[in-house]
């Protein structure tokens, strides 16, 4: 998807970067209020970014929990997962299905080693080839430098229509 160069290294504020779904613009360096947990999730981004599982997956603890909502029959990358190995194999199936073509994060805040990042995308889902606009937000927990849990709140009944070849009923704004 994107590397988080393009994410605001900030905890207040917005600071919107657009960037190519793989490689975005990189931020001139952290600030003085970029805190441990988001440098985790922007190198965890920067890793993403290549779609190198090798690279993504060391940023993850051995427990770590990986939820993306969603029926995993109907789109197989959703579903709940622990650990290292689970991850891949959902990280391989959305690599497989989804073809990012556009990725803003617009905000990153971290409280407590939260973070919650704030997007919109625009995705190429196959086999059906559709095409789907939509917003997110994630939130990771970091402990020691690792993500600890990861959620995705999104779309899911879009995604998985998309996904499936099906219309949409709805057009986000």
């Amino acid at each position: 998807m994107v590397d988080a160069g393009a994410a605001a290294s900030t905890t207040a504020g917005v600071d919107e970067r657009q960037s190519s779904p793989h490689i975005p613009a990189k931020q001139n360096g952290p600030t003085a209020m970029t805190s441990e947990a988001i440098l985790t999730i922007e190198a965890y981004f920067d890793a993403l970014g290549t779609r190198d599982l090798e690279l993504i997956l060391p940023h993850f603890a051995l427990d770590a929990t990986w939820t993306i909502p969603g029926d995993p029959a109907l789109t197989p990358w959703a579903g709940c997962c622990t650990g290292p190995e689970q991850i891949r194999q959902s990280l391989t199936a959305f690599f497989g299905a989804v073809e990012p073509l556009a990725f803003v994060l617009q905000t990153m805040v971290e409280a407590d080693g939260r973070v919650l990042a704030q997007g919109r995308y625009v995705s190429r889902f196959h086999p059906s080839g559709q095409v789907l606009e939509s917003e997110m937000i994630l939130r990771f927990t970091v402990a020691d430098g690792l993500i600890t849990d990861y959620r995705v709140f999104e779309d899911s009944l879009g995604i998985t229509r998309t996904y499936l070849g099906e219309p949409l009923t709805t057009t986000p704004p």
